[in-house]
């Protein structure tokens, strides 16, 4: 690509009308519509180190709490298998090259929150990259039961929970595998910085991308 010819104001600006009205027009959802038997819940990085303190901590994650508690009980309930994946690092990880360092294993930053933690039968993963696809255990899910709709929620929308999505998408796609894959949008949120990471055009990127790769994106799940 040439760089300097790009018109990067107006296509970004295109973009973001665009953009803004597929999200203003999504629907909600009902959770009666999922099959127990053939949905999983996965919560992506809801963990004292991004929700309550930290280095990459955010407020904006951690004012989706409730609607994340709100949504893992009631899929509990439905006895919707339930599973909280939680970023966790040796002391080395190669990612603290990209990231400060972060929910060091017996840091406490690594343990999932309190809301979550204690609603019954949830399963807590552990995942030492941004990606918990590759631990494999949602794979080992896909390989062994016939399910056929994943809700993600959790943060962080543009890195973590993007690339669970589109990571699961398409290895079914590969896989001659249809799978619904379900964002609800009020259960999602990213960070921050200014100047570095400007948190509505990443949320906005990452559903333009996410809607591209085939996942469905609602509201909310009544």
């Amino acid at each position: 690509m040439d760089i300097q010819k790009m018109d990067l104001a107006g296509s970004f600006a295109d973009a973001a009308q665009r953009i803004q009205g597929q999200l203003a027009a999504l629907p909600s959802a009902a959770l009666d519509d999922f099959d127990p038997q053939e949905t999983v819940l996965a919560v992506i990085d809801m963990n004292n180190g991004f929700a309550k303190g930290g280095a990459l901590y955010s407020p904006y994650v951690e004012a989706i709490i409730p609607a994340v508690r709100a949504l893992t009980t009631r899929c509990r309930e439905k006895n919707i298998l339930s599973v909280l994946y939680t970023d966790c690092h040796g002391p080395q990880s190669p990612e603290f090259a990209s990231f400060p360092p972060h929910c060091v294993r017996g840091s406490g930053e690594e343990q999932i929150i309190d809301e979550l933690r204690d609603i019954e039968g949830v399963q807590i993963v552990e995942k030492a990259s941004t990606n918990g696809f590759y631990n494999w255990y949602i794979k080992e899910l896909l390989d062994t039961y016939e399910i056929k709709k994943l809700i993600v929620c959790g943060c962080v929308t543009d890195i973590c929970v993007y690339q669970f999505c589109q990571a699961v998408k398409t290895y079914c796609t590969q896989n001659d595998r249809e799978l619904a894959v379900v964002v609800p949008l009020d259960c999602v949120d990213t960070y921050d910085i200014p100047g570095v990471h400007g948190r509505d055009f990443a949320n906005a990127a990452a559903c333009a991308s996410l809607l591209a790769g085939g996942i469905t994106l609602v509201r909310h799940i009544d």
